[in-house]
């Protein structure tokens, strides 16, 4: 390809691997015993009896994984990209099993799962403007992930991960499962045809799913409502440079993930007791003033039998676009750092997360009360929100 000037560099890239895992308890395979205290004729007696159940057909998680990339750089590597994409699938999944109470046991550690993840990443670098006293590169990078549960103990079964999460074969990992709330009646002729509640249901109140077609709302009509996973991912940074003064800013956000705010329900709850968020202001206070129909009339007591929390009132979109950094420094000319006996004497400012652009009602998008908890993702109950930082420093090199 020397003929095709354009083209500085390209490559074309495959894997394929499969690798394992036992992070499990040591000796989990086998029956363990253990010390179990009974009396017998007035006397404290000790004995030794069985406290798990073996499982001899016990063997390594196994992923599985593809790779298929391409790096190309074009225009004398004016431009270069990077592209991957990709395949895991992990099969004998180690998870607890339940097991009837008759077994004598409560759960047994059994091979019975599969999840796959599959997605696409791609980065760009390019300098724009390499020459002069006036230089400009940008850096981007965008990336989709899919996760999806193939398999579990039966096609029909799901894991509660969370009070509202669950891991459930066609869907992803951590996907919420709450009652859907389809709007707010706003008449009594609504209420009365549609499915039964509660006895004390009346126009104003939210108006859910009958998942199960039964005619009755309860917590057999959770049905799943989305994941926490972003649809996809993205960074997206600018270093601009004239003569000694240098400035980088970088951007990056999330689309289309979902968290559950679970603060939300003790500052949207509309009880009275503690302070409320302002969008609470617009809600369903009469059928001449029904708000926007996003929210409920104001209620003292929740008697909708737990019908508040575990519902899509509390689920938001978690997307944001954010400025992550803003940087701003100078350098000393070489000339005056040399008569100071220096190599290198330098000034900046820095702006850690400037700004969030979002419709999130929480502290912050990426919150997360429970950490990196792959099964419990998306939840925040006023998880600390990241600190906008300002930094003034000094380099210097002697």
């Amino acid at each position: 390809m020397k003929s095709v000037e354009f083209i500085s560099d390209l490559k074309i890239r495959a894997s394929y691997g499969i690798s394992g895992n036992n992070l499990i308890p040591n000796y989990a395979s086998q029956g363990l015993l253990g010390i179990s205290r009974n009396v017998q004729n007035g006397q404290v007696i000790s004995g030794v009896i069985p406290t798990s159940l073996a499982n001899d057909v016990l063997t390594w998680e196994q992923s599985i994984q593809t790779n298929l990339g391409l790096d190309l750089s074009l225009f004398h590597n004016r431009i270069s990209i990077v592209v991957d994409a990709y395949r895991t699938h992990k099969k004998n999944l180690l998870l607890n099993v339940i097991l009837p109470a008759a077994s004598g046991f409560s759960s047994s550690l059994q091979n019975i799962g599969e999840v796959e993840n599959k997605g696409l990443e791609l980065t760009i670098n390019s300098q724009n403007i390499a020459k002069g006293p006036f230089q400009w590169n940008t850096d981007f990078n965008i990336s989709w992930n899919r996760n999806k549960v193939l398999a579990l103990n039966s096609a029909t079964s799901r894991i509660q991960t969370s009070d509202f999460q669950v891991a459930q074969v066609g869907y992803a990992i951590s996907s919420f499962r709450l009652l859907n709330i389809l709007g707010v009646f706003q008449t009594q002729e609504e209420v009365n045809n549609s499915p039964k509640q509660h006895p004390r249901v009346q126009p104003g109140d939210y108006r859910y799913q009958d998942t199960d077609g039964n005619g009755t709302i309860n917590q057999s009509d959770r049905t799943i409502v989305g994941n926490p996973w972003p649809k996809f991912t993205f960074g997206f940074g600018n270093r601009f440079s004239f003569k000694n003064f240098s400035l980088n800013v970088s951007v990056n956000g999330s689309q289309g993930n979902q968290i559950y705010f679970q603060g939300g329900e003790v500052n949207l709850n509309e009880a009275g007791v503690q302070n409320q968020l302002s969008v609470v202001a617009d809600r369903w206070k009469s059928p001449t003033s029904p708000g926007a129909g996003l929210y409920a009339r104001a209620i003292r007591n929740d008697y909708a039998f737990g019908f508040s929390s575990g519902t899509t009132k509390y689920l938001f979109d978690g997307s944001y676009v954010r400025i992550r950094n803003v940087n701003l420094a100078y350098a000393f000319p070489k000339l005056l750092v040399g008569k100071l006996n220096m190599q290198a004497l330098s000034v900046y400012a820095d702006v850690t997360n400037l700004y969030t652009f979002t419709k999130y009602p929480g502290y912050d998008p990426e919150g997360s009360t429970t950490g990196d908890n792959i099964a419990r993702s998306g939840i925040d109950f006023f998880a600390y929100p990241n600190p906008r930082t300002y930094t003034l420093g000094l380099r210097l090199t002697l």
